[in-house]
């Protein structure tokens, strides 16, 4: 259980928060633990490690130079509607689908850190506020939207094996 729960605390790059969002507290662990604990996760997964860091570097790249940047099967690349005048980040997906980032910027993090911003609906959805993001964000936004777009196949299969799907849920059907 406590390394289902550092995996889905630490896979999207989080740190002591997310394993005490996760209920590590709650398991027994001490909070002097969990930095330890994270570290060694880290030292564990070297690649999901490298793949945040080069999902983040990709978006940077593609923010900095106005170039498309490829990594791991994946576009990112500046894109824009003249006719609404709106600008996003777009990242291609193995699928042909594209995520959105709206209005892009570059600037400081809370951490001091170059970072990408971009633009979402606020709390109350009628204004949209900026956020930052990171290499973890990132992987999970397309890691979910990988999973969605396999989920979606595969209901195309059933539904063409003239099968009836009864319940789907995250990857199962």
């Amino acid at each position: 259980q406590k390394g289902k729960v550092a995996t889905l605390a630490l896979g999207y790059q989080g740190w002591t928060p997310a394993l005490i969002q996760m209920g590590a507290l709650d398991m027994g662990l001490s909070e002097e633990e969990l930095p330890d604990i994270a570290r060694r996760w880290r030292a564990a997964n070297p690649r999901i490690c490298a793949l945040w860091n080069s999902l983040e570097a990709a978006a940077l790249a593609a923010m900095e130079t106005g170039q498309a940047q490829a990594t791991h099967g994946l576009l990112f690349a500046l894109e824009g509607d003249l006719a609404y005048g709106q600008r996003f980040l777009t990242v291609r997906l193995p699928s042909g689908r594209k995520l959105h980032y709206p209005k892009p910027f570059l600037a400081e993090n809370d951490k001091g850190r170059l970072a990408l911003h971009y633009y979402r609906p606020g709390k109350g959805k009628e204004k949209w506020e900026p956020v930052s993001t990171y290499g973890g964000k990132l992987t999970e936004n397309v890691v979910q939207a990988i999973a969605r777009d396999c989920l979606a196949e595969t209901l195309r299969r059933v539904d063409a094996a003239g099968l009836q799907v009864v319940f789907h849920v995250h990857d199962e059907v």
